[in-house]
């Protein structure tokens, strides 16, 4: 323990910039350079170049939101073992920032499959948190982290976020609809 908060005083020591030197210049910010171009293409009065140049901002913006959402799915849950984390472009059909992951627990697999900010879902999720329509239609209601959350089937869970994020679990080998609630 000693030799590792030796090693990280040393560590620290060596990164801190040395007295009286200017510090190094911080990288620039793609985004904020973007901004910046679209402004002076739009003062030139080029407005197919400013449209282009903002199509472009908003892939730099969806990316980092897909990249957000990487978070939310950890390597384990439990004992269930993650494996790589899959995204999908968020430029395609309906612009969904959508992210997935499957977990394995012994022969038993399980996908998570993470999906924000799109029209469909607006429309979608406030009939996800319908709980007296959604027992109508004989849907199997659960509550999950407090969030209203429905069996597609007997294989497919979705769980309703903030009336803006859906989050299906799908049991893919193998896992019950209790594993799935859980």
């Amino acid at each position: 323990m000693k030799t590792a908060l030796h090693f990280l005083l040393l560590s620290a020591a060596v990164s801190l910039p040395v007295l009286g030197q200017a510090p190094a210049p911080a990288a620039a910010d793609p985004f904020e350079t973007g901004m910046r171009e679209a402004f002076t293409t739009y003062k030139k009065g080029d407005t197919e170049g400013t449209a282009a140049k903002l199509r472009e901002l908003l892939k730099i913006l969806e990316s980092k939101a897909v990249a957000r959402l990487g978070t939310l799915l950890p390597d384990t849950l439990g004992d269930w073992k993650a494996d790589a984390l899959k995204s999908e472009d968020p430029t395609g059909p309906g612009g969904v920032a959508t992210i997935a992951r499957t977990y394995a627990l012994g022969d038993k697999k399980v996908t998570v499959r993470v999906a924000k900010d799109s029209p469909q879902l607006t429309e979608l999720l406030p009939l996800l948190v319908n709980e007296e329509l959604l027992k109508l239609a004989n849907r199997n209601v659960y509550k999950t982290g407090g969030h209203s959350a429905v069996m597609e089937g007997g294989n497919k869970l979705q769980i309703a976020v903030d009336e803006r994020i859906l989050v299906d679990v799908l049991s893919e080998a193998g896992a019950t609809e209790a594993e799935l609630v859980e």
